[in-house]
């Protein structure tokens, strides 16, 4: 009978779920589009597979949990169920703690091993994200356990620290969607911005420019350039960003590599990036700077030879004058800007000639402006022009992440308000009881407020444990690629997902309560579940 009525709710729900999805696309494609989540080709095309597959999962999610639940109540002898209780004998079940246990120490090994082998994966979110999501898992199963600590250091009243701790079970169902939204948002935002900061603290280290000559189109051409280089007393520095293939000689491809085109002379003056082999002083005229990523994955290293096709389609060859370190923002390699051809430089870095990253004086920065008149390109300081670039890719990353944990957001509110009218429903005879004590219905309704209102908090206080743990361990691998990089955390998308948890519970929770006081607690009592 139980595995029927839930198999009845899991199709219709799965049937509803499936005919609300292709509606929803065409509303998230139109935000997408309008905050530049998505390029303006993007489509949503309609694909019956994925529906099938969801569909299929939901039903099925719906019969294990009612089936875990059967298992569990057949394992209780008949005159043990007529036997009330109160308290509930075990907060955590066997399956929960191997769950919770393996999920953190998968979180912590996958932590160092990632510090030891591969710590680049920390400077980007979507590589480094199974580390903050094993954290987050781990402390939203754990959470019983939790409970009882957390709630004994933020509770004061006695009847509602007791409520809590002998319904573990049930407040835990309450925290366990709030840990999971707020964990999630607080994470993986965490990890990105950390992540791009250290992206930004590199740059800074590598490069040693004053200002920046940035074009309003594809590049700057060579009117601009001649006018720039032109100004006396200032070092220009020509940046070309492109891609280009190496191959061997006998025309065999290598590999696609995200190149910048720049002078020799600033190789080790303006541009010094970690070199781990090789020179980056007097390097030939047709020099190439890979990566270790591109040595180790093409087999190469300093001195060899290599044919680059470029963007233009003109094949030169080349010589790998050095291996620096790996980048944390994609390929970190660099060719002669005497092979770049005609291709335009994407940027200018400035400097004056009294020394590498000295500021360029009044006279020199009217003149630069004065050069740049009617090009349409603009100058910004060097601090500037990083932290601008690192803006707009936050901002990108927080429209991508509203799309992202946006589904975990709406689902929290949705699991903590199912949760507590169902558990407000099957405590008619507890507030029954309380009524018959004298308690009087306003009374029992703040109570349950403040329940609700502590199970938020502890669910808070574990999302910070969690956020830190990953917070911790992702710093650990940051800290081998650049120095001095700060840990970001995202206060305001934090503050507002608890602020949501906390309407939604304490909102849900006085008018379940409510609802389930109307009778006269007389009536009540005699009420069997």
């Amino acid at each position: 009978m139980v595995l029927g009525e839930a198999l009845l709710i899991g199709l219709a729900a799965a049937a509803a779920g499936c005919v609300l999805a292709p509606l929803c696309t065409v509303p998230l494609r139109s935000w997408m589009l309008d905050h530049d989540v998505a390029p303006s080709w993007f489509t949503i095309p309609f694909n019956p597979l994925p529906l099938l597959i969801s569909f299929v999962i939901g039903v099925v999610a719906a019969l294990a949990g009612s089936a875990a639940t059967l298992v569990r109540v057949l394992l209780i002898r008949p005159i043990e169920v007529l036997r009330e209780s109160a308290v509930e004998r075990r907060g955590m079940t066997a399956v929960r703690w191997l769950l919770g246990i393996g999920m953190l120490i998968g979180a912590v090994v996958a932590g160092i091993v990632i510090s030891r082998t591969e710590p680049y994966l920390a400077a980007s979110a979507r590589k480094y994200e199974a580390v903050p999501v094993l954290y987050v898992g781990a402390v939203t199963l754990l959470a019983p356990i939790l409970l009882r600590p957390v709630t004994w250091l933020l509770t004061g009243p006695l009847l509602v620290r007791e409520n809590i701790l002998t319904s573990r079970r049930r407040t835990a169902a309450t925290v366990a969607p709030i840990v999971v939204a707020v964990g999630l948002v607080g994470a993986l935002p965490t990890m990105q911005k950390s992540g791009d900061a250290a992206v930004l603290a590199r740059q800074r280290q590598e490069v040693h420019a004053a200002d920046v000559v940035v074009p309003s189109g594809s590049g700057i051409d060579a009117r601009t350039l001649e006018r720039l280089t032109a100004v006396p007393g200032i070092r220009v520095t020509p940046v070309t960003s492109m891609n280009v293939r190496i191959g061997t000689a006998q025309g065999e491809q290598i590999d696609s590599l995200t190149t910048n085109g720049v002078p020799a002379a600033a190789l080790g003056a303006t541009i010094t990036p970690p070199v781990l082999s090789g020179s980056l002083a007097s390097p030939p005229d047709n020099f190439l700077v890979i990566d270790e990523h591109a040595a180790q994955s093409d087999g190469l290293s300093a001195g060899d030879h290599v044919v680059a096709l470029l963007p233009t389609g003109e094949k030169v060859r080349t010589v790998i004058a050095a291996v620096v370190a790996r980048g944390l923002n994609g390929d970190d390699t660099y060719v002669s800007a005497s092979l770049t051809g005609a291709v335009m430089p994407s940027q200018v870095y400035l400097d004056s000639t009294a020394g590498t990253g000295r500021p360029l004086d009044e006279r020199q920065t009217a003149a630069v402006k004065q050069a740049l008149a009617g090009s349409g390109a603009h100058v910004l300081t060097y601090g500037a022009y990083p932290e601008a670039r690192r803006a707009h890719a936050a901002e990108q990353t927080n429209n991508a992440a509203v799309v992202i944990l946006g589904i975990a957001l709406a689902y929290a509110p949705i699991a903590v308000a199912n949760t507590l009218i169902m558990a407000m429903a099957g405590r008619r005879r507890e507030f029954a009881q309380l009524g018959l004590a004298g308690t009087v219905r306003s009374q029992i309704v703040k109570v349950v407020a403040a329940e609700a209102a502590v199970a938020v908090v502890v669910g808070t206080v574990l999302v910070a444990v969690a956020t830190g743990l990953a917070a911790v361990t992702q710093h650990v691998s940051r800290s081998r690629l650049v120095a001095g990089a700060p840990t970001v955390f995202p206060w305001a998308q934090v503050l507002g997902t608890v602020a949501l948890c906390a309407l939604v519970t304490v909102v849900t929770a006085s008018g379940a309560t409510g609802r389930a006081t109307r009778r006269r607690a007389i009536e009540a009592a005699g009420i069997r579940e």
